[in-house]
Parts: structure tokens; sequence; C-alpha cells
């Protein structure tokens, strides 16, 4: 287990600033753009988080974080990325179905002072998507200071729906973000010892939201941490949408779980309530063992808010709008795995050297290496992915280019709200298993492949990932068939 003497040092120096209370500021709503060409320029900016401290960041068009883009399914797109960052650099498209030449991965790099284009036409559902860099070795690094931001897709299927989706006021996009602070206030760009959360970039959060039904799209966007969301009144909300779309129906919860890279939409019905003031809460304690944010497997923590409760946002009950929606619909969409029938089976294992390291993680044995493709499909071929975590920490396993289904978790029929549309999956600890279901539609390219890896960002960058090519094998590598 990592937590050796350096750690505690660091954490004594962080603390005091874990333990400051600041007055409420208004989380702010990022602004959005739309259209057919949209124009992105990623450099280093500096933020107040705290009063009177300029904080160095990363951001897209701004001074942290980046505008929400909003797709339509079926349009167009030209996504034009200015790199100013005086450093190399991507940016993935998280979630949608694009080629391997538009996905923004690894072998997508955008060298300073030029500009990266992909064009494409939009082929997902409606949901929360978003981008961040993906630049091997350095995603921690450029992600932790600031550089992601929302990418919001509708579809006519949705907006049949009698759903809350006005902008900023019932349908809000909120990105929760573990960070470490130093003594100085600036970010150390790290994830064992996190001591703040954001929300929307702001520390200590407030947020006016009309008393009807509201729509609340989560991101977990931390590098590291996971999140267990509920009410400080524990009042149930209605989950309708995961990773890549909607779910059959509302579901009924009172907490939800997010590891990092997770989206879920929830429904809030605050009608009736004009005047009241609720608390999001992070339930740290209720996380399960191994779960970062919680306890280790082997007891302890990490940080100075792991396994503690603590409220993460402030919501002010103000008066409804015109047109409010006031009720949630019984029935969303129809989401239909494809058939195990004739579908080949692939494992994967995780696992850490040596066996109690909560930093050295390996995929069927192997770290990641940009020359080697670590296998080859075919297009148009359904595959199952049996997933095992032999490690002492949680995993989430996110695929880039397609969206899977979750077949099962631990050998049993997953919760209803894992039945929809996935890009990450948490895969437990300690011999935890998740069985996946998948198909390679649309995309094939001979020479760029797919990334798939721990969504833990450090993991991610010390080699905790693979690649695989739809379609023969690309050209000018080596093909590791172990997974075969």
């Amino acid at each position: 287990m990592r937590f050796n003497f350096l750690n505690k040092i660091l954490l004594v120096a962080l603390l005091p600033v874990a333990q400051q209370n600041f007055a409420q500021t208004s989380v702010p709503i990022p602004e959005m753009l739309a259209g057919n060409v949209i124009d992105l320029t990623l450099k280093h900016r500096t933020k107040e988080f705290f009063p009177g401290i300029a904080t160095q960041t990363i951001g897209y068009n701004g001074d942290f974080l980046g505008p929400t883009i909003i797709l339509q399914k079926g349009q167009q797109v030209t996504l034009n990325l200015h790199n100013q960052l005086g450093d190399t650099t991507t940016t993935h498209w998280h979630g949608l179905h694009l080629a391997p030449a538009n996905d923004g991965s690894p072998h997508n790099p955008v060298m300073d002072g030029s500009t990266w284009s992909p064009s494409f036409t939009v082929m997902d559902k409606a949901a929360t998507y978003w981008y961040h860099p993906h630049l091997h070795g350095k995603t921690l690094n450029q992600v932790v200071k600031g550089a992601a931001g929302f990418i919001i897709v509708r579809d006519q299927e949705e907006a049949a729906l009698n759903l809350p989706r006005t902008y900023g006021v019932d349908d809000v996009p909120l990105v929760f973000q573990w960070k470490t602070f130093d003594a100085a206030k600036q970010i150390v760009e790290m994830d064992e010892a996190d001591n703040e959360v954001l929300v929307n970039g702001t520390l200590n959060g407030s947020l006016d939201l009309p008393a009807q039904v509201v729509r609340l799209r989560l991101l977990n966007g931390s590098s590291h941490r996971f999140f267990d969301f509920g009410f400080a009144d524990n009042r149930p909300f209605k989950q309708i949408g995961s990773d890549d779309g909607l779910l059959d129906v509302p579901v009924s919860m009172t907490r939800l779980i997010l590891g990092p890279g997770e989206r879920a939409e929830i429904l809030v019905d605050l009608s009736g309530m004009q005047g009241s003031t609720l608390k999001l809460r992070q339930y740290g304690t209720q996380l399960p063992q191994g779960y970062p944010g919680g306890t280790m497997m082997m007891g302890g923590t990490m940080g100075p808010k792991d396994n503690t409760d603590f409220d993460l946002l402030t919501i002010h009950v103000v008066a409804p709008t015109a047109n409010a929606v006031t009720t949630i619909p019984t029935a969303l969409t129809t989401n239909t795995a494809w058939s195990q029938a004739g579908a080949s089976t692939r494992s994967f294992g995780f696992s850490a050297q040596p066996m109690m390291s909560m930093t050295n993680f390996f995929i069927n044995g192997l770290k990641f290496d940009m020359e080697t493709v670590n296998f080859t499909t075919q297009l148009g071929k359904t595959e199952i992915w049996n997933i095992t975590n032999q490690t002492m920490m949680a995993h989430p396993f996110h695929i880039h280019g397609m969206h899977f289904y979750v077949l099962a978790v631990n050998g049993a029929t997953p919760p209803a709200n894992l039945r929809g549309r996935k890009d990450v999956v948490v895969v437990p600890p300690m011999n935890g298993s998740v069985k996946l279901i998948l198909r390679y539609e649309d995309f094939s390219d001979t020479d760029m492949p797919y990334m798939y890896h721990c969504h833990i960002l450090s993991h991610e960058d010390t080699g905790m990932m693979g690649q695989f090519v739809v379609g023969p094998g690309a050209s000018g590598t080596k093909e590791n068939a172990a997974q075969d």
C-alpha cells in the first residue's frame, strides 16, 4: 500500500487548506457553443478559487474548464482545437461514437501553436458527454489543472419527452472534481491527497433552482476519487440517463455512486418548495471499501476528506418558471443489448505489482506501449468482455469510440441504473468482475487504434491502458494477441 512518510508530510502541509471555510459562491453555468463550426482555445490561465489569490490553471476559452458544446444528432460538426498551451496536447470527445482519427486519443497529438480540426457527423443519442485532454503521460497534469468541458447531444426521441431542458435554469450541467491544493493555494498535479471539491470550478458553491422538476447532469470529472451523491434530507430522486443515453424508465434512488469519467442525469422534484434550501452531499462513509474517497481495503484513508460526509452544493429553491415541468415521465426509451448468440469472448485482468500496490497497475500483465496493438477485431463483430479486478482498488474502465451494455457485476444482474448505454463501468476490487457486451459498428481504421483504460488518470498515465484496431492489424506495429 502506498501511503509513505512523504505522503504524510504532504498531508500535514495541505490540511490547513482543507479546513478553511469560505462564503458561498454562486455556481457558474458554462456558456454554450453550438453550430456546425466550434472553436476551442486551450491555454494556461489563472483563477481565484480563494479570495485574492491567483491559482495557475488551464482552460478552454476561459480560465478554468470550458464551454458546453451543444450538438444535434445527425448534424455535421467541425471542432477546431487551437493549442496555445506551450506543450503538446490532445482533446478526447469522451463517449462520442467517432472514427479513431477524430477521437482525440494519444494518437491524435496537437502540437503547440497548431490547430486540429476533426469533422464528423454526430451519431450519438441524447446524453451528457464531455471532453478533455488525453496525451499519454500528461493527461493528469492537463486535466487536473482544469482542461475539461461538457458536451450535450440532443435528439428527436429525447425532445418528444416532457423533460426539463432550459439550459442553466431547469437543466443544469454540474461537474464535480476532487482537487489537491497546496499551502500556497496552487493545484498540485497529483491525486492521492485531494483536499477540496469543486463544483463547476467553485468552492462551497450555491445554486438557485426553480420550484419544479429540475434536471441535473452530474459528471465526476475527478482524476481519482469516487462520489456517492445524495441529499442531506435523503429525498429520493430519479435517474433518467447514464453515460450515453436515456434509461428505459426513471430509476428512484437516494444514493448514486459515480466513478471518475461517469455521468448521470437525475430529476429532482422541487415542486411547492419555493424558499427552501437543500444540500447535495458526498456520502464518503457509505462508499464500498476499496473505492477511492472512502476507505482502503486494508483500512485507513489517503486524503483528509476520505471516508467523510460533507456538503457539496447548497440549492436555494426559487420561484417556478413559466411552463414548468411538474411531472416525471413513466417511460423514456427502450435499451436493447446485442444478442450474445455467436458473440466472441475476450478476457481482461487487472493486477498490481506488488500485489498490495495502490499505484502500479497492469491490464493482462502489460503496461501501455504506443507501438503495441493489444488485439485486432473486425467491423460488425459483437464481443463479450469479461473483466476481473485482482487489485485492492476499484477501477473505472473506459472504452473509446463505442458504447457498451453491462451484463453482470460480480456475476449478478446489474442494478437498473446500470442497464443503459455506458462507456465507463466500475470494476469492483478484490476479484470483482464485470461482463460487458459491445459491437464494433461504422468505423474501422488499419492504422489508428481505439483505447481502453482505467479512468483514474494517474493509473492511465502510468500504463493502465491498452489499444485495439477494428479491421486488419495496424501496419508498422507489433501485435500482442494475449487477449484473444
